[in-house]
């Protein structure tokens, strides 16, 4: 998303923090000032605050639509490094459905390297959501095939990623619960989705 949709009154994410605020001040064009959800007013870079453009909608659960890649990278990228990361995603997705996922277990690299050639022109928001697209689209494709159990590989870095997964399961996917990954495979970097029999169901 492009800087400047985040205003006076917007509602954010933290990018390297948990929790949202809201916009009270924009101090110059490149900090603003956001209320927390405890009352707290604090700077922060914009760069490293994440737009919710439609809380109702991210609010939805099962049946909301997980953001396209062209809606995510709009305003972020040429048309042209738009269209190439669109292809890959695309082209993955296509892969995987017509393979099909084991039943049993599945792992998901949530890497950028692993999702998109290049990374020009993005931002970290734009790879954040991204990835958390990835994650949603696989998670929804182990369900349609039926895959008991999924382990989706984000790193370690900031915690971001990992708590956004976490914190997208306990909201939207009721019939699913998460815990850390085996840590002597995956050490901290890596969360372990089970897939209850109701969603298989679904």
């Amino acid at each position: 998303m492009a800087s400047n949709a985040i205003q006076v009154g917007s509602k954010v994410r933290f990018l390297n923090d948990v929790g949202e605020g809201v916009v009270t001040q924009c101090m110059d064009k490149d900090r603003v000032m956001v209320e927390d959800e405890n009352g707290f007013e604090f700077p922060h870079a914009i760069n490293q605050l994440i737009l919710i453009v439609d809380r109702q909608a991210e609010l939805s659960g099962y049946d909301r639509s997980v953001p396209t890649v062209a809606e995510i990278l709009q305003q972020e990228v040429s048309s042209s490094d738009q269209r190439a990361i669109e292809k890959d995603f695309n082209s993955r997705y296509t892969e995987i459905q017509e393979r099909r996922l084991h039943t049993d277990q599945v792992e998901v690299d949530l890497h950028m390297h692993q999702l998109v050639d290049s990374q020009r022109g993005l931002t970290p928001g734009a790879m954040l959501e991204l990835q958390l697209a990835h994650f949603e689209r696989m998670l929804r494709i182990g369900i349609e095939q039926k895959t008991k159990r999924m382990v989706f590989i984000h790193g370690i870095g900031q915690g971001t990623l990992r708590h956004q997964i976490w914190s997208r399961i306990e909201q939207f996917y009721p019939n699913c619960s998460c815990r850390s990954a085996d840590p002597r495979r995956y050490g901290s970097g890596a969360t372990e989705v089970w897939i209850d029999e109701r969603a298989l169901s679904r």
